[in-house]
């Protein structure tokens, strides 16, 4: 064998569950978490999600033109698998539900300051995202009372269903539709648990997004980590369980980028450790908030959309009484004549008979069918304004109010809610605003009241005159006239007979509608809350790892990394696996494992940094061929499976000279580690004296007395040569990708396979 294994170790353990084949180049792939998907990103920039157990099944596919000519970088699953995240080149982070192919929410990375008007946003690539939630162990100890106390109040989980709005836009979110799903989905059972979005862009700013509070407000790394002529670009990241901590690793640079070359030695790797502040202390009342903003949010799009569909329709009914006006200025020009057409209309039912003007329009361009046209588009128009504001609108204001309401009573719990960014007077205004919106809709059904009594009633005596007049013309007898109240006939052609009576209510004296300043002044209080969180996110430690990195002929960084946070006996501790295998300076090629306790914090609401200095462990193996004296193994891809075990593709020359690949499990948890100096507090990184990590190890000891790979077990891959390793630790599954990125398998690491099972069994490429 190229590397050395326990006694008992299993050459067959990792059993072949399936494998297929693609016709497009895999740039990224994904496990789901949860089910047997997987979410995978071609070259080409088509994403598709497919169920793999058997065939490579396709559940839906969204073509890489549906991405408006933006690259998607990175992807990544929610962790129940519902969801899926898509990072994009332009900045964009894009959330699909995977049941369907439904984009349900739409982040723009965002540098915000509540003080200011204007947001600016980022365009930065994404080149990282990952999606956690907190784990259910770290809040064994909260009692049900801290769970219950911010639970949704039982009137609003029995408050009816929003109705759809007809043609509206589909109003989407997160958790469901708020049309179809409206308190099913958004009020989730009481819990003590939160989902937190991370994202990592070009520029070196990593963003949160809070469950609920979708804005994504950076924290830039550079800032944190700096010097005179300093960037930061972040490679990982990971979070502390209890969401205590975030964990970082950090390509630092100090060279200017007008004169940085591709062999720049002046690279470090940093692990910076981040203290998330409130995002851990007020966990309970932040995910209470950002479901209350979520709801909000969601509200006032669809208040926008109803209002935008009464608008649309007022905006009918005046286009289809122009049309009739419009034929009666036609008789004017044939007749070159000077007339109104309200001034012919009074004229009418002052006399009882039609002007020569009147009387050719109402034959020759009104007609019968044409009246009865008018009477039943306007009809309709009038009855579907005011469902539109009666059964949508105005029930969303109040479903809006009440939740406004709620804040308010946050905004007095000072205990819980100081520093979270809440304005009693800000969310006042905001009711002040809807009340104004809702004394509006009701103003409107009032004037749609009237002026649909007084249309039909102009209809009805119209009709009647109109027929009156066919008779005449017949010599025939006229029918008796129906009861017709003559003054609201004469009010309908005086003030409505263009049908604008509602202009006034869409004419805004400020430079924003209503509508959109709702909209606008809610996101801007939600943003105020993760300004404040994110704000509250500061530098806690940083260790120096490894100097002088190096990038390859394409720029991209010859350094493979993985990280995992381990929490064993109330100790935590963050792991971070790294290859040097291909940057010189390090030779011969070596496995290093860096291990760092966390202080863990038991008190929620305590935001001061513990004052316990951390340790920093390290321990690394030689990659040395044990069948070819002299030569080195490559690691092709690693991932830290689980918390005890790694997962690596090792590749190296056997004894006949031929190529060979394994997939290999390290059990890294059991190493032999070596105390070093660090970490250091610190308010900005600088370039110093400071001997990393790496140089430490490497300047006490003989590289010979570290050892060499053991491997607990294994199996040789043999259908193509591997390039890539994607694991999900959760269902035991790992998946390993070819070298022309079109072809894959699926191993099982769990279950063992016979030795003398037939290679006929498996499955062929699809």
């Amino acid at each position: 064998m190229i590397f050395q294994h326990e006694e008992f170790a299993s050459h067959m353990s990792f059993r072949l569950m399936n494998q297929h084949g693609v016709n497009d180049p895999i740039k990224l792939i994904s496990m789901c978490p949860t089910m047997d998907l997987l979410a995978v990103c071609t070259e080409t920039d088509s994403v598709w999600v497919a169920r793999w157990f058997n065939s490579l099944e396709k559940i839906w596919t969204l073509p890489a033109e549906k991405h408006d000519e933006d690259k998607v970088e990175v992807l990544t699953w929610r962790p129940d698998g519902k969801v899926i995240a898509l990072g994009y080149s332009s900045g964009a982070i894009r959330l699909y539900n995977v049941d369907k192919l439904e984009m349900i929410h739409e982040l723009f990375p965002q540098s915000t300051d509540p003080k200011l008007k204007t947001n600016s946003i980022s365009s930065s690539a994404i080149n990282f995202l990952i999606w956690v939630q907190e784990n259910e162990s770290d809040n064994e100890n909260v009692n049900e009372q801290q769970i219950n106390y911010l639970s949704t109040h039982p009137v609003q989980r029995h408050l009816p269903k929003l109705n759809t709005i007809p043609r509206a836009k589909p109003i989407s979110n997160l958790l469901g539709n708020i049309n179809e799903s409206y308190e099913d989905e958004l009020e989730d059972e009481p819990s003590n648990l939160i989902d937190l979005l991370i994202a990592g862009d070009a520029s070196g700013n990593l963003h949160l997004s809070v469950y609920g509070i979708y804005q994504l407000l950076p924290l830039s790394i550079s800032n944190h980590i700096k010097s005179q002529a300093c960037s930061a670009k972040i490679i990982k990241a990971s979070i502390a369980p209890d969401l205590s901590y975030i964990i970082l690793f950090v390509r630092a640079s100090y060279t200017s980028p007008a004169v940085k070359s591709k062999t720049s030695t002046n690279d470090k790797l940093v692990e910076v450790i981040l203290n998330t502040g409130l995002l851990h202390a007020r966990k309970n009342e932040i995910r209470t908030l950002s479901q209350t903003y979520t709801t909000i949010k969601y509200l006032t799009e669809y208040i926008f959309e109803g209002f935008k569909q009464i608008k649309a329709e007022y905006e009918n009914m005046k286009s289809s009484a122009k049309i009739y006006i419009d034929k009666f200025q036609s008789v004017l020009l044939e007749n070159d004549a000077n007339s109104k057409l309200s001034a012919e209309f009074v004229h009418f039912l002052a006399t009882g008979r039609p002007s020569s003007l009147l009387h050719k329009y109402l034959e020759m361009h009104l007609t019968k069918r044409g009246l009865k046209d008018w009477e039943n588009k306007g009809q309709k128009s009038f009855e579907q304004i005011r469902e539109y504001i009666h059964h949508y609108v105005r029930p969303g204001c109040e479903r809006l109010l009440l939740r406004l309401s709620t804040l308010i009573g946050y905004c007095k719990w000072q205990q819980r809610f100081k520093g979270l960014g809440l304005s009693e007077s800000y969310v006042r205004s905001i009711i002040v605003s809807t009340e104004c919106l809702i004394n509006r809709l009701e103003n409107m059904l009032n004037a749609i009241d009237e002026k649909y009594i007084n249309f039909m009633e102009f209809q009805q005596w119209l009709q009647y005159e109109f027929d009156n007049i066919s008779l005449v013309d017949h010599n025939q007898s006229q029918e008796a006239p129906p009861r017709i109240d003559i003054s609201k006939v004469a009010s309908y052609i005086k003030s409505s007979l263009h049908m604008d009576f509602l202009d006034d209510y869409f004419e805004e004296t400020a430079d924003i509608p209503l509508p959109d300043m709702l909209i606008l002044r809610c996101n801007k209080m939600s943003t105020s809350t993760a300004y404040n969180v994110v704000n509250s996110v500061d530098t806690k430690e940083f260790l120096d790892i490894i100097d002088n990195l190096i990038e390859d002929s394409e720029g991209t960084l010859s350094l493979l990394l993985d990280t995992r946070i381990v929490t064993k006996e109330n100790q935590t501790f963050v792991y971070v696996a790294f290859c040097l295998s291909r940057t010189i300076q390090y030779l011969p090629p070596s496995l290093w494992v860096l291990r760092s306790s966390l202080k863990s914090e038991n008190a929620l609401d305590s935001l001061e940094k513990p004052s316990d200095k951390r340790t920093s462990e390290i321990t690394f193996i030689r990659l040395s061929n044990q069948e070819r004296q002299n030569e080195y193994l490559r690691i092709t891809d690693m991932r830290l499976f689980d918390d005890e075990k790694m997962h690596i593709i090792v590749t190296g020359l056997n004894e006949t000279e031929n190529e060979v690949s394994f997939i290999a499990e390290v059990n890294y948890s059991k190493l032999n580690f070596v105390q070093v100096a660090g970490p250091h507090i610190i308010q900005v990184i600088e370039k110093s004296n400071r001997v990393n990590v790496v140089d430490q190890i490497l300047n006490q000891k003989n590289m010979e007395n570290f050892n060499s790979l053991l491997v607990h077990q294994y199996r040789e891959i043999t259908q193509f040569k591997p390039s890539k390793l994607i694991t999900n630790g959760a269902r035991r599954l790992a998946c390993i990708l070819s070298e022309d990125k079109k072809r894959i398998i699926i191993l099982d690491t769990n279950d063992q396979e016979d030795e003398d099972e037939d290679n006929s069994e498996m499955m062929q490429f699809s």
